[in-house]
């Protein structure tokens, strides 16, 4: 299990290259798929700027970001994550984390090219992940991963078994509440509550573990993106970012 949760940080949020639809191979940019959305990327530089002026920078910008990805050894990082225990962090970490950093430096550097021919709101979300990725990496790293190999702990996994049920509960509500999808641009006052609530319920099955700042790792994406969104005018409604500014940086 917590070889999964360094997967999800340091693989799943360090490839965000920002383009709905975009190619990311040679292969998808040969589909009739991957066309389609070319011209949908066109399109929308040509709604954005006027003209298709800015296309070529775009595609350069995805080359650019193709690169960045190209210079990770995924291969050797993905055959370390299998073999990562308490006796390896102490190698594994001051190994990756500098190239995960310089990673997504990289990637985030090709992401100015792609803004004109990105949907606005789409660019805003984009951005603000990308720019939370560093403080997933610290919280990741911090330690030598102290808050994942705590999952390791016997005792701890116990626990989290024995929440099974709850924890199930708390996502299936979610779930539930959302309709099995979430409309980042469309939140009402009361999905953002059920987002606040979800995040609770999880905390809430995590304390008895001692486990609670895995909620971090809800909470960095959420204070990125939530400012953004509908749930921004909710004044009421209190926001994940408000009720856990975590220090995930600090030492």
């Amino acid at each position: 299990m917590s070889k999964l949760s360094v997967t999800l940080l340091f693989v799943g949020l360090s490839l965000l290259v920002v383009c709905n639809g975009s190619p990311l191979s040679r292969e998808s940019s040969e589909s009739n798929e991957s066309n389609e959305s070319l011209e949908d990327i066109r399109e929308q530089c040509i709604e954005n700027t006027g003209s298709d002026a800015d296309f070529p920078k775009f595609m350069a910008s995805v080359e650019q970001a193709m690169l960045c990805l190209a210079g990770f050894d995924s291969k050797n990082f993905i055959n370390d994550i299998r073999h990562l225990s308490n006796a390896t962090r102490a190698t594994f970490f001051p190994n990756y984390c500098p190239k995960i950093r310089s990673l997504v430096s990289c990637i985030d550097g090709s992401l100015l090219g792609m803004q004109p021919c990105l949907d606005e709101d789409v660019f805003k979300i984009a951005e603000a992940l990308i720019e939370s990725i560093p403080d997933a990496v610290d919280l990741a790293c911090k330690n030598d991963g102290e808050i994942f190999l705590k999952l390791e702990d016997e005792e701890r996994q116990e626990c989290i078994m024995e929440n099974t049920v709850q924890l199930s509960e708390c996502v299936e509500t979610l779930s539930t509440n959302f309709n099995n999808a979430i409309e980042l641009f469309e939140l009402t006052q009361d999905q953002c509550r059920e987002l606040v609530i979800f995040r609770e319920c999880i905390k809430e099955q995590l304390d008895p573990c001692d486990l609670s700042d895995i909620v971090s790792v809800y909470d960095i994406p959420m204070n990125a993106i939530l400012p953004l969104t509908p749930c921004a005018n909710y004044t009421q409604t209190p926001m994940v970012y408000l009720l856990d500014n975590n220090s995930v940086g600090e030492d």
